[in-house]
C-alpha cells in the first residue's frame, strides 16, 4: 500500500460511506471522490442556509441591538417598549423605579403610560424621568381614550392631565385607543391639530382601531390638512394573528404605519407560565384570576406554540418571552413591541429579544406551530 497522504474527500477504491445530509437519511453512496466532495458542499449549503439568521434590515451585527425607526416620525426606539401603565397598581415607587432602572440599563428608551383616572403610573414615570434625568433620552408615548372621550374638550383635557404628572411639556406620540363612535373622527383629529400646534404632542398613534377607521383617517388627513397616524398599536402575537395579518396588518403597511403590536407575550402564556393544564391548576391556586384569563388559551394549539417556543429558548438559553418577541421583530413593519413589566426579572426576559436573532429554520417552526 502506498504510503501517499490521501486528501480530506478521498478513500481506498473498495470504502463507500452515505452522505447525510440532515435528518439521518442518507442521500447517495458513491465511491467517486469528486461526488463525495461535491455532495459535501452542498450538504454545507443546505446546513448554512437553515441556519442564517433573520437579522432586521440594517441591524449591524457588531452590536447586540439596534433603535428601530418609529415610522415616518424621525424617532427611533429600542425593540421593546415597556408599558408602565400597570406601575400605579402593582408597584410602589422605589419598586417601580428598579424596573424603570432595569429597562434603561438594557438600552430600553420607550414608556408608554395611559390617562387612566387614578394617574398613579404616568405620575411614578414622571417621578423617574425628573430624577435620573431622562426625558431628553426618553421616547414617551401616552394612551388617551380609556379614562375620557375623544371630543375636543375630552383631548385637550387628558393631553394637559398627562402632561403634568407626567412632568414635561410634550408627548412624543399621542395614542388613541380607539375610535369614538360617539365623536366624528374629523372633530377628534382637528383637535390633535391643536395639541400638536401648540407642541404638547409630537405625533399621532393608533390603537384599536379597525381597517376602515385607519382608512378613514388618512382620507381625511388628506383632504382637510389633519394630523396623520404615524404609528398603530394592535393586538398581535403568535398566538394572536390573523386579525392583525388579515385586517389592520394590510393597511398598516400600505399606509407606512409603524407597528408596535400590544400583548405580544398573550397576558404572559407565550413566555411558558402556563405551557399545561397541571400549571394552569396549580397557578389557579395561586392566582384564580389570572388562571381564569389565561384557560382559555390553554388548547392543543396553544400548547403548541409554547413547546416550538421552549424548544427554541432552551437550545439558545435564553426566556421564552426573548423567543416569542423575537418572532415579532422579524416582521416586517413591525417597530417594537409593547410589553408590560412590573418587576425588574420581566424586564429582563422581555429586553432579551433585542439579542436574539432567529434563523430562518426557527421562524418557520413557530409559524407552523401557530398555523390556525
Amino acid at each position: 500500500m502506498s504510503d501517499e497522504p490521501r486528501g480530506r474527500h478521498s478513500r481506498p477504491d473498495d470504502e463507500t460511506r452515505p452522505i447525510d445530509l440532515g435528518g439521518g437519511r442518507p442521500l447517495a453512496t458513491d465511491p467517486e471522490p469528486a461526488v463525495a466532495a461535491a455532495l459535501a458542499v452542498v450538504e454545507r449549503s443546505l446546513a448554512q442556509m437553515a441556519n442564517r439568521v433573520t437579522r432586521p434590515l440594517l441591524d449591524p451585527p457588531s452590536q447586540p441591538y439596534r433603535l428601530r425607526p418609529l415610522g415616518r416620525t424621525g424617532l427611533a426606539v429600542f425593540p421593546v417598549v415597556l408599558d408602565a401603565s400597570r406601575l400605579g397598581a402593582d408597584a410602589d415607587r422605589s419598586a417601580a423605579h428598579r424596573v424603570l432602572d432595569a429597562y434603561a440599563a438594557t438600552g430600553g428608551n420607550a414608556v408608554l403610560v395611559d390617562d387612566a383616572a387614578d394617574g398613579g403610573a404616568a405620575e411614578l414615570v414622571g417621578s423617574w424621568l425628573t430624577t435620573r434625568r431622562r426625558r431628553e433620552q426618553t421616547v414617551l408615548l401616552a394612551r388617551v381614550g380609556t379614562a375620557s372621550d375623544l371630543t375636543a374638550a375630552g383631548l385637550n383635557t387628558a393631553a394637559d392631565r398627562l402632561l403634568r404628572r407626567l412632568g414635561t411639556d410634550q408627548i412624543d406620540v399621542l395614542v388613541l385607543a380607539d375610535h369614538d363612535p360617539a365623536t366624528v373622527m374629523e372633530e377628534t383629529l382637528t383637535a390633535v391639530a391643536g395639541l400638536r400646534d401648540d407642541q404638547r404632542i409630537g405625533h399621532l398613534g393608533a390603537g384599536d382601531h379597525s381597517p376602515e377607521r385607519l382608512i378613514q383617517a388618512r382620507v381625511l388627513a388628506g383632504q382637510r390638512g389633519l394630523p396623520r397616524f404615524e404609528a398603530v398599536l394592535p393586538v398581535h402575537s403568535l398566538l394572536q394573528r390573523a386579525a392583525y395579518e388579515t385586517g389592520v396588518g394590510p393597511v398598516a403597511h400600505a399606509q407606512d404605519l409603524a407597528c408596535l403590536p400590544r400583548s405580544p407575550l398573550a397576558g404572559g402564556f407565550l413566555a411558558a407560565a402556563v405551557p399545561t393544564r397541571g400549571a394552569l391548576r396549580r397557578l389557579r391556586e395561586l392566582d384564580p384570576e389570572r388562571a381564569e384569563r389565561l384557560q382559555p388559551l390553554v388548547t392543543r394549539r396553544g400548547t403548541r406554540i409554547v413547546e416550538a417556543i421552549v424548544r427554541i429558548a432552551e437550545q439558545r438559553d435564553v426566556p421564552a418571552a426573548a423567543v416569542a418577541l423575537g418572532w415579532l421583530l422579524t416582521r416586517p413593519h413591525i417597530a417594537a413591541p409593547v410589553v408590560s413589566a412590573t418587576t425588574v426579572e420581566q424586564v429582563w426576559a422581555a429586553t432579551a429579544a433585542s439579542g436574539v436573532h432567529l434563523s430562518r429554520s426557527e421562524v418557520t417552526g413557530l409559524e407552523r406551530a401557530s398555523a390556525e
